[in-house]
């Protein structure tokens, strides 16, 4: 009888390992893949539906993913989607009714194809593209440059013949995405590359990589709806100013310093100085407009004599596109002052001509063929009186 009675308890008790076990495996199959802290910005919108709504037009949560098809129908369909180059090829867009590819061609031979799978960029300035191929995410030769309304050459591509093998690494990622998980691979005696999971990107600038992993969040607020005072996550206001600095800095503060661990690892709150190697030396005294905006804003007047931050002119969670918008936040500031106000009254544009359109020296586009250097402008973000803008 004690016999049966413990074959019994020790079948129950496997059988109830068995149904906690299935439960993980099926808890695990819907988790975020940044892990179970993390609970997806879908589960933002039952609470926030009115700013999750206005987030997903911004160029934060479109900087990367698959292409939005009406997107690259549009621009499929505008004038000049070929690249020639001094080989006598040429680069062209082909579609066909479910892809749309970047074909190699030279003499009428199809020397090259790859149909675009991702996206990068949000569109605004310009958008490149991608494809995969053994785990590796490749940039396509072709890429869309908004300025122009074209499809020019890819940034940094040579002109003498077509490219397609550049492979796009996690740390652009780290800027572009919200997280990937990347595997390190022998690429050579000497040499590593690495392979991404396509099936991991959570693409975009999404809610929890600025604040925080929220499921105990969301989980406690499901429970707690009566409690108005957002628990287990992080409000931006509540940071001190270096940590609000530090947070938009893992973006836009570019990327040629060495990290010792992933940025997808930097929380808010976090030291961002504690991601990198040392650097000793001073910093380059003229910063790019492209990905240094925080470097340059702190050589500004303005943020010198002031505890702006970021946020004393940008909403993250709203598209600005209105030139209005910023103006009103300058003259919140400068009130007081009679050239200000005259401009203002003059309907000039106080951002034009303190904050004007530079080109990039680290990023530029070509048309191939003719090697003629189409410049990529971009707003500075140091403040200041600009000679040349002044008429």
């Amino acid at each position: 009888m004690y016999r049966n009675r413990k074959i019994f308890l020790v079948v129950g008790l496997l059988a109830l390992i068995c149904i906690i076990f299935n439960r993980c495996i099926n808890s695990k199959a819907g988790n975020d893949p940044r892990g179970p802290l993390y609970a997806g910005s879908a589960s933002c919108i039952g609470c926030h539906k009115d700013v999750a709504g206005s987030y997903a037009h911004t160029n934060h949560f479109k900087t990367s993913g698959k292409p939005v098809d009406s997107i690259l129908e549009k621009n499929f369909n505008t004038a000049g989607h070929i690249s020639y180059y001094t080989d006598g090829s040429m680069v062209t867009l082909e579609k066909t009714r479910e892809y749309i590819y970047q074909v190699h061609l030279k003499n009428g031979n199809r020397l090259h194809a790859e149909k675009i799978d991702f996206a990068i960029g949000s569109g605004e300035k310009a958008q490149t593209y991608a494809y995969w191929k053994d785990g590796q995410l490749l940039q396509l030769p072709l890429t869309f440059f908004a300025g122009i309304r074209s499809w020019t050459n890819s940034p940094g591509y040579p002109t003498d013949q077509a490219f397609y093998d550049r492979v796009i690494l996690s740390r652009c990622f780290e800027c572009h995405a919200s997280f990937v998980e990347k595997t390190d691979v022998q690429a050579g005696s000497l040499q590593l590359s690495e392979k991404l999971a396509e099936q991991t990107i959570v693409p975009g600038i999404d809610c929890e990589r600025c604040h925080g992993a929220a499921a105990e969040h969301v989980a406690y607020q499901q429970k707690n709806p009566s409690v108005k005072e957002a628990k287990f996550i992080t409000s931006i206001k509540s940071l001190t100013r270096k940590q609000q600095l530090d947070l938009c800095s893992t973006c836009h503060s570019g990327n040629d310093l060495d990290v010792q661990r992933t940025l997808f690892a930097f929380q808010p709150g976090d030291t961002l100085a504690n991601y990198y190697f040392p650097h000793f030396g001073e910093g380059k005294p003229n910063p790019d407009v492209h990905g240094k905006q925080m470097q340059l804003l702190q050589q500004s007047k303005c943020f010198a004599g002031s505890q702006m931050t970021c946020g004393t002119c940008h909403n993250t969670h709203v598209a600005e596109n209105d030139p209005k918008i910023f103006v009103a936040k300058c003259m919140s500031c400068h009130q007081s002052s009679k050239h200000a106000v005259q401009q203002q009254t003059a309907v000039k544009n106080c951002i034009d001509c303190h904050m004007p359109l530079q080109a990039s020296k680290a990023l530029d586009f070509n048309n191939g063929k003719e090697r003629k250097r189409i410049p990529y402008l971009l707003r500075t973000h140091r403040i200041g009186v600009y000679l040349e803008s002044v008429k």
